[in-house]
């Protein structure tokens, strides 16, 4: 599943039930921690397809997840669409070379 494809999922998906998609697409959560030293041990981490987000807390952190996954997919300049690797065009038949 692309990242693109995997933030639109999320982005659909309920509240209650991001963290579990979430996992099941192989995605990593991590949690503050419970004592703190640095800002950092303060946040939220998720991290899928090599997209990482944090936050103060778990839905903001997914919903910082789903807009860098949006943000980096290359989009179409006239719709704002995913780009398409055939433009529109349906892929070339296989041709297979007839012998005489």
């Amino acid at each position: 599943m692309t990242p693109y494809t995997a933030a639109q999922t999320l982005k659909a998906t309920p509240l209650l039930n991001r963290a579990r998609l979430f996992l099941d697409l192989g995605g990593n959560i991590w949690r503050p921690d419970r004592d703190p030293w640095v800002y950092e041990e303060m946040l939220w981490l998720v991290e899928l397809h090599g997209i990482s987000a944090t936050a103060t807390t778990r839905t903001e952190a997914f919903a910082n997840w789903i807009k860098q996954a949006t943000d980096q997919t290359a989009k179409r300049a006239s719709d704002g669409r995913p780009e398409c690797p055939y433009n529109g065009q349906y892929p070339a038949p296989n041709k297979i070379p007839v012998e005489a």
